[in-house]
C-alpha cells in the first residue's frame, strides 16, 4: 500500500494489514486537503498531480479508493492550509520531545 497521510498524535499504532480508517487522519490540521497522486516513482520528470482543496473526509476517501485501484501509485493525504501560526506549528511537533 503506499498511501501516506498524517496520522493523530494519540491514536494507537495500526496493525500493518488493517485498512485505512479516517478516525486516524490527524483531521484537525486544516480545513482543506489536497490528495497528491505519483504515478510513477521511476519518473523524472515529476509527473505528479494533486487535486483539491478538499474535506479531510473527502481528500481521505478519495485516496483510498485510488490506493484500491492503484496499489502501486503513491497517494499523499495532505493538508492545504496549515491551522495556526508558525509557533504553533512547531508547538505540535515539540510537545513530543518534552
Amino acid at each position: 500500500m503506499a498511501l501516506i497521510y498524517p496520522i493523530k498524535a494519540d491514536a494507537p499504532e495500526p496493525d500493518e494489514e488493517s485498512d485505512p480508517t479516517f478516525d486516524e487522519l490527524a483531521a484537525d490540521l486544516s480545513d482543506t486537503w489536497v490528495v497528491r497522486v505519483e504515478a510513477d516513482e521511476d519518473d523524472e520528470q515529476g509527473d505528479d498531480v494533486s487535486f483539491g482543496p478538499l474535506s479531510a473526509q473527502a481528500a481521505f476517501e478519495l485516496a483510498v479508493d485510488l490506493d484500491d485501484r492503484r496499489p502501486d501509485w503513491t497517494m499523499s493525504v495532505l493538508p492545504l492550509h496549515p491551522a495556526g501560526t508558525a509557533d504553533e506549528l512547531i508547538a505540535l511537533f515539540e510537545e513530543d520531545e518534552d
